[in-house]
């Protein structure tokens, strides 16, 4: 299927003012869309600052008009502070710390939680996606001189499944050929609502999506260093298989399915209702360009961006780095927009924070204060091939949207819905709600099947906008007869495809 520019920015929520009365858009009469975090605004602070200044008290600053929110967040929890720690060693750049969240960065941070609670338990830690020794990378990075200047403070293995149980989340493969579910396990940190996830980052560019901020530091630093339990039969670890689903090392391989995009979208529906993270902050003193996430330089840019949706923090993170504030398609290497990572564009339209520049406010700074800081941030070199990042990434332009094709860059895969797995082996209840979300708006069909495919229930049939959406089944078919125990499947269709979620049933 293939869109206009006009119609992909419309259906993508990228080009809000592109849509008018009559649009075709239209409120759906049998679904109901859950209520968003945030409504029509999310609050931001900004802080400029100077070489004079230091990169420590920024930090401070710029969380200041917080103080209020995280005490009443902090209560009785154990907050978690998620820097990005990448890994420490082959590969990085010459100043290997560049990669790094800054430890001055994590000192501000603590000396504003500590002015607000001199007690509440205080864990830093990370799961690398290469070295698995992440108490090494804190130690080279200078952590672990936090826990003797402040108390109550430890740094931690997010990976210890001992001390942090996995949380298995169910997403879907990305095939373009059939959608199969796959297991990725995750620290159940980001989960668990006694925990007040922090999560804190430096911008960087980056070379599988475009940039990576404050979202990207906790959907990729979630998953385990594990093997998945059904990644077609190949032994493929958790981290790799959500860049490329067959495995993954540089981003160039070829007939790799380059997914990062759309399951970093699937994660967050997975994690983000839990509440993490509950707050982010973007240490922008020195970002990273050129050849990030590891191995770029140097950008000195002295300002800090904080809130508590991480989507409207991403979105300055954009602005700051130079991206275009018009929604660009198809992508275009001469004018980098905000809308090439469409992995955030896809979070936000689900409803989880807003990514679109008019819906962020500010409780400290402003739009007219933090332009000026604005650097025009040299991208990945492998932005700088091709449309698509290299020409063996043989994706087409992101208009293609829900079509068959081959491998497609992982920057534009096309936006498949997400349907939350029913995870429970047997579903005794009367009522069953389910729950799935759009990325895009557009026609959906959702119903009950039997093990012969055969559609016993009709849920629903229609054009919904992008969006997250819950409606109940009853255990009844068309007819209204209660449906006996026994194997169904539920059927979320789009397009010509179709996610299916199996489910047993007991009286």
């Amino acid at each position: 299927m293939r869109l206009n520019r006009r119609e992909f920015l419309k259906r993508t929520g990228a080009g809000a003012a592109l849509i008018t009365a009559g649009s075709g858009l239209v409120k759906s009469s049998a679904f109901a869309m859950n209520p968003t975090k945030f409504q029509a605004k999310s609050d931001v602070s900004f802080v400029g600052s100077s070489s004079t200044g230091t990169r420590r008290q920024m930090i401070i600053d710029v969380l200041a008009p917080w103080k209020d929110t995280v005490a009443a967040g902090i209560a009785g929890k154990t907050i978690l502070i998620k820097p990005n720690m990448v890994y420490w060693g082959q590969g990085v750049s010459q100043d290997p710390t560049l990669a790094l969240t800054h430890i001055d960065a994590v000192r501000g941070l603590i000396d504003f939680l500590r002015s607000i609670s001199a007690t509440v338990p205080i864990i830093i830690g990370d799961i690398p996606a290469v070295n698995p020794n992440i108490m090494t990378i804190l130690t080279n990075a200078g952590y672990n001189v936090l826990t003797t200047e402040y108390t109550g403070i430890s740094l931690v293995d997010l990976g210890d499944t001992a001390k942090f149980p996995a949380v298995n989340c169910n997403i879907w493969t990305p095939s373009l050929s059939t959608a199969t579910l796959a297991t990725v396990p995750v620290c159940s940190v980001y989960t668990n609502p006694q925990y007040y996830v922090i999560s804190i980052t430096r911008p960087k560019t980056h070379n599988c999506m475009t940039m990576t901020g404050v979202n990207k530091n906790i959907l990729m630093g979630a998953p385990l260093l594990t093997t998945p339990s059904k990644v077609h039969n190949k032994s493929v670890d958790t981290k790799n298989f959500m860049h490329g689903q067959d495995g993954w090392s540089t981003g160039q391989n070829p007939g790799e399915i380059k997914c990062l995009a759309y399951n970093l979208y699937q994660l967050a529906n997975v994690i983000y209702p839990t509440g993490a993270p509950a707050l982010a902050v973007l240490d922008a003193w020195e970002g990273m360009e050129g050849d990030g996430p590891v191995s770029g330089t140097s950008v000195m840019q002295y300002c800090a961006v904080a809130g508590i949706d991480p989507l409207a923090v991403d979105r300055l993170s954009a602005k700051l780095m130079g991206f275009s504030d018009t929604a660009i398609d198809p992508m275009n290497k001469a004018t980098p927009s905000y809308t090439d990572m469409r992995a955030l564009m896809w979070i936000s339209n689900a409803g989880f924070g807003n990514y679109d520049l008019s819906k962020i406010n500010f409780k400290l700074g402003s739009l007219s204060e933090l332009t000026p800081y604005v650097k025009q941030y040299k991208l990945h070199s492998n932005y700088t091939g091709v449309a698509s990042y290299e020409t063996n990434w043989t994706g087409g332009a992101p208009p293609t949207v829900l079509a068959a094709s081959s491998v497609r860059d992982s920057r534009s895969l096309d936006p498949k819905p997400f349907l939350v797995a029913q995870i429970r082996e047997e579903i005794r209840a009367n009522e069953i709600a389910v729950h799935f979300s759009l990325p895009i708006s557009d026609r959906i069909s959702l119903g009950i099947v039997n093990m012969q495919g055969v559609e016993i229930r009709r849920l629903g049939s229609e054009f919904l906008t992008s969006g997250r959406y819950t409606i109940p089944w009853n255990r009844r078919d068309n007819a209204g007869a209660r449906v006996p125990a026994g194997r169904y499947v539920i059927k979320l269709g789009f397009g010509s495809r179709s996610l299916c979620d199996p489910i047993s049933l007991v009286d």
